[in-house]
């Protein structure tokens, strides 16, 4: 894969993660040119191999990018990528005039709000956009990408969000509508991987097959995206390789639960769910695949 500039715009891209390294090759292929950073050495090192530029630092290197894309886990750490350390070594001071910033974390939308502000304000424009679809939609180019931001701001990251994404919802002009419809898409997701998790285990303790049962579970009303792909892992135990850990449902669902408390929602069902997530984390499971909630129910007869 080579690094060609076929378009106008140099895009960074900070974090090259599981989800991070599917975007980055995409958006090569399309032709951009891409500045990418990562604390991790090795990250770097592989984005160097297939043709893009590591970037030495975000101060030193983020001012050649006219989009900025974050990929980073949560607020903290997009907080850091933009401002640094306290308040030194981030890339704000030196992008360009009229650069654009995209953030694709989780995150509070109260604070994503405050960020397109804080943004603004700089003269830097900002595109909530949260993305579903894990490590395989990443890499397969057709993650679902919940957009808000300013008209202008949208149709100038439209294109590059295309390389990555195969269904790109506008839901509003204001920052932070993205990140609300990521809480309520964590919300289900939590939710019915703690309810397969609650019904394996059920079956589990009442001697059914579970092969068996998940087939049936799979094909008749109470299937779900996240049985199909949470179940195989509950039936084998097979956690060692989280494509989404305990600890990140801990996070997300916290999100739910302090968005549902803004606005005085009750959230009964993300609240049992975030209790199994705590659970598991507490008994040392946090960087188990989140499947694993299933065994808070395993016990000896």
């Amino acid at each position: 894969m080579t690094n060609s500039n076929t378009h106008n715009l140099t895009v960074g891209l900070v974090g090259l993660g599981v989800m991070g390294r599917g975007v980055a090759q995409n958006i090569m292929k399309k032709g951009y040119s891409l500045i990418g950073f990562d604390v991790n050495p090795s990250a770097l090192e592989w984005l160097g191999s297939i043709g893009g530029k590591p970037a030495r630092s975000l101060q030193e290197d983020m001012g050649k990018v006219d989009i900025l894309i974050s990929f980073v886990v949560n607020d903290v750490q997009t907080e850091e990528v933009l401002f640094g350390k306290n308040g030194t070594g981030g890339a704000i001071n030196t992008l360009k005039p009229h650069a654009l910033v995209v953030t694709c974390s989780t995150m509070s939308p109260s604070y994503v709000k405050s960020l397109a502000q804080r943004l603004e304000d700089k003269g830097i424009g900002m595109v909530d956009a949260p993305v579903t679809g894990g490590q395989v939609g990443a890499n397969a180019g057709t993650l679902t990408i919940m957009v808000a931001g300013k008209p202008e701001y949208v149709t100038k990251a439209r294109p590059v969000l295309e390389c990555f994404g195969s269904g790109i919802y506008v839901l509003g002009e204001q920052p932070g509508m993205g990140s609300q419809m990521k809480v309520i898409n964590q919300l289900l997701c939590g939710v019915h991987i703690a309810a397969a998790g609650e019904a394996l285990a059920m079956a589990k303790s009442q001697g059914l097959p579970l092969p068996i049962t998940l087939e049936i579970l799979r094909k008749g009303a109470a299937n779900s995206w996240m049985l199909g792909d949470r179940g195989p892992r509950m039936v084998e135990e097979n956690f060692d390789k989280p494509t989404s850990a305990i600890d990140i449902f801990v996070k997300d669902l916290s999100l739910v639960l302090d968005a549902a408390r803004e606005k005085k929602f009750p959230a009964t069902l993300a609240h049992a769910a975030y209790l199994e997530f705590i659970q598991a984390s507490a008994r040392g499971l946090g960087a188990l695949d989140d499947s694993a909630v299933t065994t808070n129910y395993h016990f000896e007869k």
